[in-house]
């Protein structure tokens, strides 16, 4: 329990940084990422949305998927952002609503932060298969969108690591713009220790 420094411990960072993105990940390897530690996901999602309010360039709103966890509309209003609603869940047909998902995107004003959950979606447990997170990957690639990572469950949703990081991964190694709030209450069961690593993805 030594002071840290203030981005935290390093071989915590660097060992978040290639659970989520993996060390063979071509944005690790080419050191495109920066990382901190935080107060969990939470912590996470609230520094990078402060940082965001402050530093985008684009739309300060971010849009959510509808539904998703209560509590993330809070923490972007807090950090001095709004908020908007993309299709996700049809209740109909207890489906995702891609088309849906893909038509509100692709509305959406160029530049926009999406946030998205990487894998076992809160609270409907429903993901995007592999198909299906290559065509949010070309929608958001095509309008330059500012994709915001939510990784509370990795390794939940399909008892493996790397399977359930698919959909960041496609992004970061094709060199997308992003952030990434990382949880370890869940998979690790760290709940008091509020353990978390928010990272951005950069350019070269």
């Amino acid at each position: 329990m030594e002071y840290l420094p203030i981005e935290g411990l390093s071989g915590f960072i660097n060992k978040s940084l290639e659970v989520a993105y993996s060390k063979n990940g071509s944005a690790l390897k080419e050191k495109r990422i920066c990382g901190i530690q935080a107060l969990s996901g939470t912590g996470s999602l609230r520094l990078g949305f402060e940082y965001l309010n402050e530093f985008h360039l684009g739309p300060k709103t971010v849009l959510l998927p509808n539904p998703t966890w209560p509590n993330h509309k809070n923490v972007i209003v807090k950090a001095g952002m709004k908020t908007a609603e993309y299709r996700y869940y049809d209740n109909g047909k207890k489906q995702l609503n891609m088309n849906g998902m893909l038509e509100d995107l692709d509305r959406a004003e160029n530049n926009s932060v999406v946030l998205l959950h990487v894998c076992a979606h809160n609270p409907t447990g429903l993901d995007p298969s592999q198909k299906q997170w290559d065509e949010i990957y070309r929608v958001i690639q095509k309008k330059n969108h500012f994709p915001f990572f939510d990784m509370a469950y990795q390794g939940f949703a399909s008892g493996d690591l790397e399977k359930d990081s698919y959909g960041l991964r496609r992004f970061s190694d094709n060199g997308v713009k992003l952030a990434l709030a990382q949880s370890y209450a869940k998979n690790f069961g760290l709940y008091g220790q509020r353990v978390g690593c928010l990272s951005f993805l950069c350019d070269k």
